[in-house]
């Protein structure tokens, strides 16, 4: 799979500037590589420098199928940049070879959205979002914890507290506003090294993330609540 994948980065013939990373967990049971491209570039704001990436996934326990996903590293926190739409990743069955040229279009399509999301983002710099909007936001989505009860609300408080100071500290840098919310919550599913199997949950994290960014709560953002 690692071969067959760079061979359709080859095949998309979009850049000869790349590099691979490969990362395993439970033993090599599981596996996950990325191809980052430092000459295809965004800068949402001046000197922010976002490289396009695509990430990919196999496993030998079935608990992971194959996946091509179109992403994004941003330079300045290394934080992976996940995409909210369905057009941005692929999934497959478990097999020993892929459709090159089916992945090398992927890849093509995937450079074609990277550069639209720096529309995106600039949009989002200009939506204010306040410390009470960005705690409803979390309380909603990432820090809302499982019930038994169905119409009872519950909070992950220790999710919640380490996510806003991570808000207050993007806030900061970035300005209250969707772009930094955004970037909260990609640091918090990137930087999971403290954590017992990070390669794991940085992709547990990520899927959360995607959830929450295709939530009513997070295109409320721009309205009011």
């Amino acid at each position: 799979i690692i071969d067959h994948t760079i061979e359709a980065v080859k095949a998309a013939n979009i850049s000869r500037d790349y590099t691979v990373k490969i990362k395993t967990a439970d033993n090599g049971a599981k596996m996950r590589g990325e191809i980052n491209f430092p000459d295809i570039t965004i800068q949402p704001r001046v000197g922010d420098i976002t490289n396009f990436r695509i990430s990919f996934t196999n496993s030998y326990d079935a608990s992971w199928s194959f996946s091509l996903i179109s992403a994004a590293l941003r330079l300045i926190c290394l934080n992976g940049m996940v995409r909210p739409d369905a057009t941005a990743s692929s999934r497959f069955k478990h097999t020993a070879n892929i459709n090159v040229e089916g992945a090398a279009a992927k890849v093509r399509h995937g450079v074609d959205g990277f550069f639209e999301e720096n529309v995106r983002w600039k949009h989002w710099m200009g939506i204010n979002v306040s410390d009470e909007m960005a705690e409803l936001f979390f309380k909603h989505t990432l820090s809302k914890a499982p019930s038994l009860q169905q119409l009872k609300f519950k909070t992950n408080e220790k999710q919640l507290e380490n996510l806003l100071g991570i808000w207050r500290n993007e806030k900061a840098a970035l300005g209250p506003n969707k772009w930094a919310l955004y970037n909260a919550m990609t640091y918090w599913s990137t930087h999971t090294s403290e954590l017992r199997n990070p390669l794991v949950a940085s992709m547990n994290r990520e899927a959360q993330v995607v959830s929450a960014m295709n939530s009513k709560h997070f295109t409320q953002l721009e309205g009011a609540y």
